[in-house]
C-alpha cells in the first residue's frame, strides 16, 4: 500500500525554511531593525559564526531533499526522517566541537563550522538521495 500523507513532508519543509529564515536573521541583525546600526556591540555579532552560518548553511543544503520527499510513500519517508534526525543531531556534535575559526598561531589549519557545516550538509543530500533511491528500488 503506497499511502502518503503530506503533512509530514510539508512540516520537514518548514523546518528547513525556518532554519534559513533564522540564520539569516542572526546573521544579519541589522537589515532586520534587531540591533542598531550605530552600536558596535550586538548580541548576535557573537553568534555569526557559531550559530548562524552553520544553521543557513545546513538547512540550505537540506532543503535540497525536499521536492524529492514528496514522490515517495510513507514507509520510505519514515526511514528517512529516522536517518535525518541522527545525521541532524550528528552535525550539530560535529559543529559544535569545531573552532569557529582555522586561522591563528595555534590552529592546525583544521577545519571551521562553516566548513563543517557545507561537507555535513552536503554528504547529507548525497546519502539521503542514496538512501531514498536504495528504498525505493528494494520496495519495486
Amino acid at each position: 500500500m503506497k499511502t502518503k500523507t503530506y503533512w509530514w513532508r510539508i512540516v520537514v519543509l518548514l523546518l528547513f525554511l525556518v532554519g534559513i529564515f533564522i540564520g539569516y536573521i542572526i546573521f544579519y541583525p541589522y537589515e532586520f531593525g534587531i540591533c542598531n546600526p550605530l552600536s558596535k556591540n550586538c548580541i548576535f555579532s557573537t553568534l555569526k559564526r557559531t550559530v548562524a552560518e552553520p544553521l543557513f548553511l545546513f538547512s540550505v543544503i537540506s532543503f535540497i531533499i525536499s521536492p524529492f520527499l514528496f514522490f515517495i510513500n510513507d514507509k520510505i519517508f519514515l526511514k528517512w526522517l529516522r536517518f535525518a534526525g541522527v545525521w541532524i543531531v550528528l552535525s550539530i556534535l560535529a559543529i559544535t566541537i569545531t573552532p569557529s575559526h582555522s586561522e591563528g598561531i595555534l590552529s592546525f589549519g583544521g577545519p571551521s563550522k562553516e566548513l563543517v557545516s557545507i561537507w555535513m550538509g552536503a554528504l547529507f543530500v548525497i546519502l539521503s538521495l542514496a538512501k531514498i533511491t536504495l528504498a525505493y528500488r528494494n520496495k519495486k
